[in-house]
Order: structure tokens, then C-alpha cells, then sequence
């Protein structure tokens, strides 16, 4: 499909859904976005929003176009088209790099290998490949698609990522938090009312439902507050497109930033509260992304804590604490530091 032949016909469903056709074929240098989520998971969304605005607002000189992950196929054979030697290609960052997710990893591995000739970048991951055969065998697959580009760079979100990265991979490896910690967003005064549970009910879950049901109803009778239960991935729809995506994140913060305390074993359900002020407990998952998010960057919030204690009583302590703090700031810009020279001109 040529540059003219773009502009006379209507882009594939997903292809550049947030841009005019001209801006696959004007003059400024481009930065593609694979992988753009269009699945209901309130967490990469917003990862997504926060990747376009870091680019949009550091760096207008780049025209940011992104491939919606339902039309990967046809977004490369666009891209493949149009692109120029001084573009980036990039695919969105979160939790899914490894075999727990493989369509995402199968969609990453085609686009980092077909662009293998241009400067290309995953944005920041946590990445978990299993121990076990199957788990062995596509980190082989990742590893050889990789491995065909000599100009790639992986985004890791915390030290044991990083670390695990230099190990299994011959590619440049770049360290900052997780892309929604570099949005800028001024939390609103709501009045605040319960206990929100916000816990995960997929593959990752560790946190046992027995536990949960206690704390809640302790919660309920020992505290006297309301309490209730939902999830950063939404189950009321199927799909959540571009055009959709602020307004459902922008609802997300809502809910948590009316609640006076967050429950979570969810990593963005623990940034939404730092984004909102709301006091936040955290809990594990299967493989501690957001434990060492926590450690890594975030310890020096006094109205965050991570814990693995399961004893009610001993939580009680926490929770009364994190209920009377004055939430606390920490700047993280300079973290994202190696991410802004990267785009640097």
C-alpha cells in the first residue's frame, strides 16, 4: 500500500485510530505503537494513555501512531510501507511479556522481528516465563524473534525484571517504573466512603477467598465501613477502544479516589490509588510484579503499604495507620530519564 494509496483509502478498523490517514504520510518522524490494548484490563489501558502522553507531550516533533492489537497484521503491512529509517517502532509495555499471555508475546515477537532493521523499543515490561517445559520452549521462541533484531531495546518496571532480562537476552535494557507513574494528574476532591476490594480473579491470583471474605466482613463489624468488591479488569463489556479509553480510566480513578482505603493484589489498582491520594493495602500476585514495584519505587509513600501478612489482627495496626496519614509526594521524573533521552532527537 503506497503513501497516495493510504490516503485514498479508509485504514484498516485499528490502524492509526488516533490519527488522520495524513499523518501516515507527512513529513514528521513517526513512533508506531503495536500492540495497543483493546481488551477490558483498566491497567494496560491505562499504560497506553500514559505512553501517548509522554510522547505527545515531550516529543510533538513525532507524529505517535498506534496499532490497535486486534490489527496487528494489517498495521505491519502498513507500516512496512511507510516507514523511514529514522522512525520507532514500539510495543506497549505491562505484564505480559512471557507465556502466561501468549497472543500479546506472539504479536510482540512478530513486530520486533519484521522491523528488525529499525530502532525499535518494548516498552517497560514485567515478564515471568514459567518453569516448566512449555514455559522453557516459548522463551526459546521470544528469545530466536528478539534476537533478529540488533536494534531493540527491553523496558523493565522493576529489578528482578531487569535482572532477568540481562540474563536471558542479548538486547540494550532500559530500567524506569511503570509508564502510568509518569502521568500528571491533579486527583479530585471527592467525598469518600468504604472499603474497596480491588482483587484479581485470573491466573495471577494468590490471595485466597477465605482470607478475603474475612477481612471483609472484620472490616464491616470492627470498623463499621461499608465494603465493597471489584476488579481493574472490567466484566460488563467485551472491548475498550481508543476512543473509549480515557473516559473508562477516567472512571476507574473515580471509584478508587471515592473510597477511603483500597484492598488490592493489583499493580494498577495500587498506582491509581498513589494517582488519587487513597489509602492503599497491597498484596501479591503470582509472581510479585507488584511487591517489587512497591520496594523498587514506592516505599517512601506512607499512605502505601505492601504486605504478605494474613493475620486480621495484625493487619489491624496497618490499616488504622494508612487510614489517619496525610498522603505523602515522591517525584520519580528522573527515573523516566532514560526513557526521554531515548526519544531525544
Amino acid at each position: 500500500m503506497s503513501k497516495q494509496t493510504i490516503l485514498n483509502k479508509e485504514l484498516p478498523k485499528g490502524v492509526g485510530p488516533n490519527v488522520s490517514p495524513e499523518a501516515f504520510t507527512n513529513d514528521k518522524r513517526k513512533v508506531f505503537l503495536f500492540g495497543s490494548p483493546s481488551y477490558t484490563n483498566i491497567g494496560d489501558q491505562a499504560i497506553a494513555y500514559a505512553e501517548e502522553k509522554f510522547i505527545r507531550n515531550h516529543y510533538p516533533y513525532y507524529e505517535y501512531i498506534e496499532i490497535m492489537d486486534y490489527a496487528t497484521d494489517e498495521g505491519i503491512q502498513i507500516v512496512k510501507e511507510i516507514i523511514s529509517e529514522d522512525d520507532i517502532v514500539c510495543f506497549t509495555g505491562g505484564g505480559n511479556l512471557g507465556n502466561l499471555y501468549l497472543d500479546i508475546e506472539e504479536d510482540r515477537r512478530k513486530v520486533i522481528s519484521t522491523f528488525k532493521d529499525y530502532k525499535t523499543l518494548s516498552f517497560a515490561q514485567s515478564v515471568y516465563f514459567e518453569e516448566t517445559e512449555e514455559g522453557d520452549k516459548e522463551k526459546k521462541k521470544t528469545k530466536d524473534a528478539y534476537h533478529q533484531n540488533r536494534h531493540l531495546t527491553i523496558g523493565t518496571r522493576e529489578q528482578q525484571t531487569l535482572e532477568y532480562v540481562k540474563d536471558t537476552f542479548d538486547s540494550e535494557v532500559m530500567y524506569t517504573p511503570d509508564m502510568v507513574l509518569s502521568l500528571d494528574i491533579e486527583p479530585q476532591e471527592l467525598e469518600r466512603e468504604g472499603v474497596l476490594f480491588i482483587l484479581r480473579e485470573d491466573k495471577e491470583k494468590v490471595t485466597e477467598e477465605k482470607f478475603i471474605s474475612e477481612l471483609r466482613e472484620w472490616i464491616e463489624q470492627e470498623k463499621g465501613k461499608r465494603t465493597g468488591r471489584t476488579d481493574t479488569v472490567l466484566h460488563d463489556i467485551d472491548v475498550i477502544d481508543y476512543k473509549d479509553r480515557e473516559d473508562q480510566f477516567m472512571k476507574m480513578l473515580n471509584r478508587i479516589g471515592s473510597s477511603e482505603l483500597i484492598v488490592t493484589d493489583r499493580l494498577h489498582a495500587m498506582i491509581f490509588s498513589i494517582i488519587t491520594k487513597t489509602p492503599c493495602v497491597v498484596f501479591g500476585n503470582s509472581y510479585g510484579k507488584a511487591k517489587h514495584s512497591y520496594r523498587d519505587w514506592l516505599e517512601a509513600l506512607n499512605f502505601i503499604e505492601y504486605t504478605d501478612q494474613k493475620d486480621i489482627n495484625k493487619l489491624e495496626e496497618m490499616i488504622d495507620r494508612l487510614l489517619q496519614a496525610e498522603p505523602n509526594d515522591i517525584d520519580l521524573k528522573e527515573d523516566f530519564r532514560p526513557l526521554r533521552a531515548y526519544f531525544k532527537k
